[in-house]
This record gives structure tokens, sequence and C-alpha cells, in this order.
């Protein structure tokens, strides 16, 4: 005989439906973003070939190409999250240590304050550090 779920169970069936829901919208609205990434660094390689100022240019290029990296690597959490129902961190940890790089690419740090570049570098002390410590987690 089939039991009747309590309100219990049916509002913690509803709640757990949420996540699925919100990861699905987020690897939804990646897929186009990372689609659009793509199609932008390969319009910013054509008109590398077609420029003089090559060096100005390749900045774009690795900004768009690490922009790319970052989104795939946050679908990939969104991906593994579906199949395991759990958030891998290093994966997590990879996406920032890719923005922060992107970050320094893009912004010249030769003009910022100390306090900025200190806080940087702690940030990528931390993260190298816990991608280090982080062990890879098994899927089962």
């Amino acid at each position: 005989m089939d039991a009747k779920p309590t309100i219990t169970e049916a509002i913690t069936n509803f709640f757990s439906l949420v996540p699925l829901v919100l990861y699905t919208i987020v690897a939804i609205m990646l897929t186009v973003i990372a689609v659009f990434s793509v199609y932008d660094a390969g319009v910013l390689i054509g008109q590398l070939i077609g420029t003089q100022a090559v060096a100005v240019n390749i900045v774009s290029v690795i900004n768009a190409l690490l922009l790319t990296i970052t989104l795939i690597v946050l679908f990939e959490t969104v991906t593994v999250y579906f199949r395991t129902k759990h958030v891998e961190v290093r994966a997590l940890l990879v996406a920032g240590l890719t923005g922060i790089v992107r970050h320094i690419l893009v912004y010249n740090m030769t003009d910022v304050d100390p306090l900025t570049l200190l806080t940087t570098a702690i940030l990528l002390a931390v993260l190298i550090g816990g991608i280090v410590l982080v062990k890879p987690e098994q899927l089962v």
C-alpha cells in the first residue's frame, strides 16, 4: 500500500528540487555565455592577425580565453553537481585562480597602490594553497 507523504516530506521534496532547478538555469546561462565568449575570442584572434598593435591585442585575446576557461570550469562544476549532488571545491578554487590571473593581466598592476598588490598576492597564495591542499574528490 502506498503511504501518502506527510506535509514535512512534501516540503522537503519540494525544497530539494529547488537547487536542481537553479543549477539547470545556471547551466543554460553558462552555456550561452561560453558560446559568446568563444566567439569573442575567435573575433579577437581574427583582429590580431590583421593589426599592427599585436602586444595590446594579445592581452585582449588572453583575457577572452581566460574568461572562457573560467566559464568552462564553472560549467563543469555544475555538471559535476548534477552527477554527484556535490560541489567540487577544487574546481571553484581553479576558477578563482583563473579569475585572479585574468584580473592581473587586464588591469595593469604597475599603477596600483601597495595594499591592493598585497591583497592580490595574499589571495593568490590562498587560492594556490587551497588547490594544493584540497585533494581531488573521487567520483563514486
